[in-house]
């Protein structure tokens, strides 16, 4: 029998239904929070992992998971836009709500080590978290960015780029970018966020303090990432926590001819690499956005990242039940 949780003011409408791969899907949603915890019951004593998706805002596909959890680690998989009482867009998303989202799941688990694992955007939103908060236990970032980006395609020209995130009901400071302005057809993104990688002033605005964080950090990039330059942003992530006066780990591992999206958990080898997203910005017309890579390149960062990932959670297990 499904026990009723409270651990919210408002109450929460869970929905479960259980795979034929042993595979249990809790669906947790209120007015605040928007979740899936999916769990398999040989993995009660390992760690949570929170998983925080790209630039979509909503839900990753439930089956994109599966096999982080049938390697040993349960995932809450969270949105942030897109949902009933979620922004429409990546604009002034809070950081409390993560906060709100990590609280529930130390009432439910306060025995487990919780680990965020961002993608991209998502990337953006756990270290921009983690600078402000100590409440988690390790990092694990896909195509990180080390600034602070607004919401930016698919403005016109009259409206005000605006924060991706606040804090305490104020902005993050961020970096304005130019006007988006490409026709449709294919796109490198990444042409709008290297200039502010070369500003200074505009760098030093708007980056991420990451030096703040006091948990392991797990960096993986695309050395060919057209999106953003990952590589170069996940160096300067590392060489900033290294700077300070800091106990923390950080790995950085940087695939070469790899490009923005290589997420990948099941233990079985894809067949495929992700070459774009595509989005419709302009009526009728078609906006794709290219991830860059080979795409043997891509799928060899696939398999391995899954392994790095997989790894780094054990060792902070290790870590943590040594203390």
């Amino acid at each position: 029998m499904r026990s009723l949780l409270i651990f919210i003011s408002c109450a929460l409408i869970f929905g479960c239904q259980d795979d034929i791969t042993g595979i249990h899907i809790e669906k947790i949603e209120s007015n605040e929070i928007h979740s899936k915890l999916i769990t398999h019951k040989d993995n009660s004593n390992h760690i949570l992992v929170v998983v925080i998706p790209g630039s979509g805002g909503s839900y990753l596909p439930d089956e994109h998971l599966f096999g982080l959890v049938q390697s040993g680690y349960d995932a809450l998989s969270i949105a942030y836009v897109g949902e009933r009482g979620l922004p429409n867009k990546i604009e002034q998303v809070s950081l409390e709500y993560l906060k709100k989202t990590i609280a529930l799941v130390k009432k439910r688990f306060p025995e487990r080590k919780i680990v965020l694992l961002g993608i991209s955007k998502g990337a953006e939103y756990a270290l921009t978290f983690a600078s402000k908060y100590n409440i988690i236990d390790g990092i694990i970032c896909y195509s990180p960015s080390c600034i602070v980006l607004p919401n930016h395609v698919g403005l016109k020209k009259n409206e005000p780029q605006k924060s991706s995130w606040t804090f305490n009901g104020k902005e993050i400071p961020f970096t304005e970018l130019d006007f988006f302005n490409d026709e449709a057809g294919k796109i490198t993104y990444n042409k709008y966020i290297k200039p502010v990688l070369d500003d200074v002033e505009e760098l030093a605005e708007s980056r991420i303090k990451v030096e703040n964080i006091k948990c392991d950090l797990l960096l993986l990039s695309g050395e060919n990432d057209l999106v953003w330059p990952a590589t170069r942003m996940s160096n300067l992530i590392q060489s900033k926590i290294e700077e300070g006066d800091s106990n923390i780990n950080v790995e950085h591992i940087s695939y070469k001819n790899c490009g923005h999206q290589f997420v990948w958990f099941d233990k079985k080898a894809p067949e495929n690499a992700p070459q774009y997203q595509s989005m419709n910005l302009t009526g009728i017309k078609k906006h794709k956005f290219l991830f860059g890579g080979t795409k043997e390149s891509t799928i060899n960062a696939m398999i391995d990242s899954r392994i790095k990932v997989i790894e780094f959670l054990k060792k902070i297990e290790t870590i943590q039940n040594k203390g």
